[in-house]
């Protein structure tokens, strides 16, 4: 059996729905583009089979910390006390309390 793959799925959708200016856009994209580079140093990567043409690009590490580090980290239904981990099979795998505790970015 392979590694667990812990998974992102980034929409380009609504990036700049906040913008008003051209400043605005300047500023949303170097912060991505920051955003990207980190990832890239911590080992993320891109998943080519995922529908990037169609504005849904895939993420994925097989790392639970650096998954945590980069916020892959989401709340499942009501429940904002509990974080989870999305994988490529689509299993939500609960994020340790201890492990969120010891995270920084």
């Amino acid at each position: 059996m392979g590694k667990i793959r812990y998974v992102s799925v980034w929409r380009n959708k609504w990036i700049t729905s906040h913008a008003s200016s051209i400043d605005d856009f300047i500023k949303t994209f170097e912060g991505l583009a920051r955003m990207y580079m980190e990832w890239k140093e911590m080992g993320i990567k891109l998943n080519p089979d995922s529908d990037i043409g169609g504005d849904y690009a895939e993420f994925y590490t097989d790392d639970m910390d650096v998954a945590i580090r980069a916020h892959f980290t989401f709340y499942l239904d009501e429940d904002e006390t509990t974080e989870y981990l999305e994988t490529d099979t689509g299993e939500q795998v609960r994020v340790p309390e201890e492990k969120l505790e010891n995270s920084t970015i």
